[in-house]
């Protein structure tokens, strides 16, 4: 009994030791299921690619997927040629949130409620009279912050311009006296579709990620031709007599095109030809062969700006002519 006493108290300490790297134990096992809810990684499979990987893992994230792809890339510097979303390498370890903070996934058994139709751009630039019909033929005005959506016909006046900035980060600048439709853009929802008519009038276009893989449905519309992208950045002007330059060495009728960066595919009623980068070229009517032209740049890329610029570098010219004159005659005087 006397020595069961004398053990008791080491037993309980003992004890006491025991169960306290239990908890321990317990706790980080614990902490690191937890971590481990908040990440997981991919090994990248021959033929994947970042958009059909965020589409699978994150399908109830829809609105956040360009996003997540940013922060994939961000993430994995090493499974990306020259950060780019679109050159992802086979066999590289992909580190994969669960969800984003800002994010919450839907239930499956969560109704939808459809609330109107979805903004596909907004307005980041606008000036002049600049407006645009709906599909339901309501007409508002557009100015930056303003939302644009598919089946808006928008237009811009005599010294109009806005720079929209779509979904998928392409950009595109509407000058004046333009019309343009938006017949379709969608991004990852059924596939990468972009479907745009210019009308009238003249646009650049800076692509963004819809039109760089090989399944996405890429085209730009007018009526004189059709564009499909190999590039990033390209110039139209069709059925335009009046440029936003003042310029009037166009012909009415025609289709202008010049590619700035990348390439174009541009598809008539004579075939389809490549336009590379640098080259300019034009389309007199539906029927004619395609000829490569020097355009100067008035042609497309002059806007407001650059004549306020012109007339207040003329101006300012003019006045160094015009002081010697003006000190003879003070000194006449």
């Amino acid at each position: 009994m006397h020595k069961t006493s004398k053990l008791f108290p080491y037993l309980k300490s003992t004890l006491s030791v025991f169960l306290f790297f239990s908890l321990l134990s317990i706790a980080a096992s614990v902490s690191a299921a937890k971590f481990n809810t908040q990440k997981r990684y991919l090994y990248v499979q021959p033929g994947q690619s970042i958009f059909s990987i965020v589409k699978v893992l994150y399908p109830n994230q829809k609105d956040q997927w360009p996003v997540i792809i940013k922060k994939l890339v961000r993430k994995n510097p090493r499974a990306f040629i020259g950060a780019d979303a679109t050159k992802i390498q086979t066999g590289e370890r992909l580190e994969l949130p669960a969800y984003l903070s800002n994010s919450r996934p839907v239930s499956s058994t969560q109704a939808v409620v459809y609330k109107g139709p979805r903004s596909v751009g907004q307005v980041i630039q606008a000036r002049g009279k600049t407006f645009s019909i709906s599909q339901t033929d309501k007409k508002r005005n557009l100015e930056v912050g303003s939302e644009v959506f598919v089946g808006d016909r928008m237009f811009t006046g005599v010294k109009g311009f806005i720079r929209l900035s779509m979904i998928d980060e392409a950009k595109i600048d509407l000058r004046c006296n333009s019309e343009m439709l938006i017949e379709d853009y969608q991004l990852m929802r059924g596939g990468n579709r972009s479907v745009i008519y210019l009308i009238k009038g003249s646009m650049n276009k800076i692509t963004g990620s819809i039109g760089k893989l090989a399944d996405d449905l890429y085209e730009l519309h007018t009526p004189v031709a059709t564009v499909g992208v190999r590039g990033t950045e390209y110039a139209l002007r069709v059925l335009q007599s009046y440029g936003c330059d003042g310029s009037l060495d166009v012909n009415s009728n025609g289709l202008f095109v010049k590619v700035k960066h990348g390439g174009i595919d541009l598809d008539s009623k004579t075939g389809k030809t490549g336009i590379n980068e640098g080259e300019a070229a034009l389309l007199a009517t539906k029927d004619s062969q395609l000829i490569n032209i020097e355009a100067r740049d008035g042609v497309f890329y002059s806007s407001q700006a650059d004549t306020q610029k012109g007339s207040l570098f003329g101006s300012f010219s003019w006045m160094l002519l015009l002081m010697p004159l003006i000190f003879v005659m003070r000194k006449i005087g």
